[in-house]
């Protein structure tokens, strides 16, 4: 078992919350357009340097073995996922694959590259199984503890429960989650992106089945942060907060 160190600064532990069973619509033009940034101890924070609109070089990889976290929450102790996801049909190579297409999302949308690397201890981001199973899946987000209105992420966990029911796609069993569209929203989070409403972008803390790509709200709220593939920014900050969801976990 691994024993990590503890993160430097605040964590705040996000999630994808609430399952419906049938999938919602996109919204309206409004709906469509916005995006909350993360806030640490009420600062912005993002990977690279922190300044808004600026670029960013991430790596990630997958827990290999057992990993505690001190002072984390959801995500406090960390399992491999490929053994359990066979369980739902999921192999090893298809929770890579759906992993990357998933990073590739945030990649296409701003100026933000992911590296996947073997070790976890050379990784930024880590993702995982939860070893004490609850709710759905998790982000916790730790900020370093610089001054200044935005400051660096220092580390980011993904944990999923892996004794619910996941699928690749859309369709069929309603209480099965699909993992692209699952880990896409909790990479949102791990880059500095909270949950804008209900429904209507990837980042809304409801799961449904209407859309499994960014909506113009994420793409925005992740130019934003990064500015866009051509290292520029054209996104502005929201005019307003979003209601928040009440509870942390799926319920």
């Amino acid at each position: 078992m691994l024993e990590s160190h503890g993160l430097r600064s605040q964590v705040l532990a996000l999630c994808l919350t609430v399952a419906v069973a049938s999938a919602f619509a996109a919204g309206s033009a409004r709906a469509s357009e916005e995006f909350v940034l993360l806030k640490l101890d009420g600062a912005y924070v993002k990977w690279g340097e922190p300044v808004l609109g600026t670029g960013a070089t991430v790596r990630y990889a997958f827990v290999i073995e057992e990993m505690k976290f001190s002072g984390v929450r959801n995500c406090e102790a960390m399992t491999p996922l490929d053994a359990p996801l066979k369980h739902f049909a999921i192999e090893p190579e298809q929770l890579h694959s759906e992993t990357a297409a998933a990073f590739a999302m945030w990649e296409r949308a701003a100026d933000i590259r992911f590296l996947a690397v073997a070790d976890p201890a050379e990784a930024d981001i880590l993702i995982g199984g939860q070893l004490a199973p609850k709710g759905r899946a998790f982000a916790n987000v730790a900020s370093r503890n610089d001054a200044g209105s935005t400051r660096p992420i220092d580390r980011a966990l993904i944990c999923l429960n892996q004794t619910l029911p996941w699928k690749i796609g859309f369709g069929g069993d309603a209480n099965a989650y699909d993992l692209r569209y699952t880990i896409a929203h909790e990479i949102g989070h791990a880059i500095g992106l909270n949950h804008p409403g209900p429904s209507g972008q990837l980042m809304a803390f409801k799961y449904g089945e209407g859309f499994r790509a960014l909506q113009a709200g994420d793409t925005d709220g992740a130019v934003a942060l990064y500015g866009n593939r051509s290292g520029t920014t054209t996104a502005t900050l929201p005019a307003r907060r979003a209601p928040q969801p009440s509870g942390m976990g799926l319920r």
